[in-house]
């Protein structure tokens, strides 16, 4: 038997007094529960909002590593062609005097550029190259076979013409029967 049964048997309270009371204690049951749990909400409500903080902290701090890495192959590359551009300068071998005109291929165009009959042979030998220049897209720098090397690890694109280098004496026979 409850307290409020015996409370009602003894005649202390009535009815209306017990049923007051039970819902009064229900109430304040109820109050306590939701003081309870809005903390445990609030909290959760908390966690989840530091959670999403650090997950748009992460995407940010990614994309700001992506454009530093984007920044820093800008720069590599913009450091490489400038190497490239002196290194083409510095070991120019063009002469002025030059008549003859070598062709050579440019991806599908057909370029040309006026080499000395020394030079000739060395572009068949493959001891000289043939270089893109940034300044002029008409004009060809020849270039010695270590410097075009170079420029091949460097950039790539800038060597137009290395023939694979031999020894001279096939290449002087084949010369001297076409002259």
């Amino acid at each position: 038997m409850s307290l409020r049964e015996q409370l009602l048997k003894a005649g202390l309270v009535s009815k209306e007094q017990a049923k007051q009371a039970e819902s009064g204690a229900r109430k304040q049951g109820h109050q306590i529960k939701k003081k309870q749990a809005a903390p445990t909400v609030e909290a959760a409500r908390q966690a989840e909002e530091r959670r999403q903080r650090e997950v748009e902290g992460e995407r940010k701090r990614e994309r700001d590593r992506q454009l530093n890495r984007q920044r820093e192959a800008e720069k590599q590359r913009k450091a490489s062609l400038a190497q490239a551009r002196q290194l083409i300068d510095s070991n120019r071998l063009n002469e002025a005097d030059a008549e003859s005109r070598y062709n050579f291929t440019d991806g599908r165009y057909i370029r040309s550029v006026r080499v000395t009959s020394q030079q000739q042979k060395l572009l068949a030998m493959g001891r000289i190259g043939i270089a893109r220049n940034d300044a002029n897209p008409y004009d060809f720098p020849l270039i010695p076979r270590e410097t075009a090397l170079k420029l091949t690890e460097l950039c790539p694109d800038k060597l137009l013409l290395l023939h694979p280098e031999n020894d001279g004496n096939e290449a002087e026979e084949d010369w001297d029967s076409w002259q």
